[in-house]
């Protein structure tokens, strides 16, 4: 896919600084990586099992990835990113942005997509080195992302100057990956952008605090 080229950036070869990707491998590696999951089950995944779907050699695999924890959790990345991305601010208040963004996360999570991390954590409990690549690759960069929108409206006075943003990014997704992982009740775009108002209500500066949010919040 296309997108695995634009959501990985440049990775260095080892083997000289400037060579170019062998966009064609890199991107059958992670394709075979993630229907090999979905067959099979992560556990008996190996770079051998990867490399033979790919048609590449495991060397080719190990020059870009140290694991296949590292294939797996980058190939879910890329493939699940433009599903989720957090919809610009420059069109939009940080709040309805984060509104959005976990909106579109729960409807991705309704799918394959949401089988499949769902089945990755499980593996992670009894893996370290999986367990470290979804926090690295997935988790991390998320939180990121989200760091940034809060941040953006902390600065333009929508949101509380005195907030803990790492608190209210686990205030913001907790409850979401709560219904994902235990499963007690259905995960639906609706419940999260409830669970995003009611969040959010407590982290904004009322006077500053977008009019349809203000009625909604009631």
């Amino acid at each position: 896919m296309d997108s695995a080229h634009s959501s990985s950036g440049k990775i260095k070869s080892s083997e000289g600084a400037g060579r170019p990707r062998d966009e064609a491998a890199r991107n059958a590696i992670l394709r075979a990586s993630l229907s090999l999951v979905k067959e099979f089950g992560y556990r008996s995944l190996t770079i051998e099992k990867i490399a033979q779907r790919a048609g590449t050699g495991k060397t080719t695999i190990y020059r870009w990835w140290p694991s296949k924890a590292a294939v797996v959790a980058e190939a879910f990345l890329i493939y699940i990113s433009p599903e989720i991305q957090f919809p610009s601010i420059s069109a939009m208040s940080a709040c309805e942005s984060i509104r959005r963004q976990m909106q579109a996360l729960a409807a991705a999570f309704q799918g394959p997509y949401g089988d499949l991390l769902r089945a990755l954590v499980a593996e992670a409990q009894f893996d370290s080195e999986l367990s470290h690549a979804l926090v690295e690759i997935w988790v991390r960069p998320r939180r990121a992302l989200a760091t940034e929108i809060l941040k953006a409206g902390i600065a333009t006075g929508e949101l509380r100057s005195d907030i803990d943003v790492n608190v209210a990014i686990d205030s913001l997704y907790g409850g979401l990956y709560y219904r994902f992982l235990i499963r007690y009740a259905p995960l639906s775009p609706e419940f999260a952008g409830e669970l995003a108002d009611t969040v959010l209500n407590g982290l904004v500066r009322q006077s500053r605090y977008p009019r349809k949010y203000r009625s909604r919040l009631r």
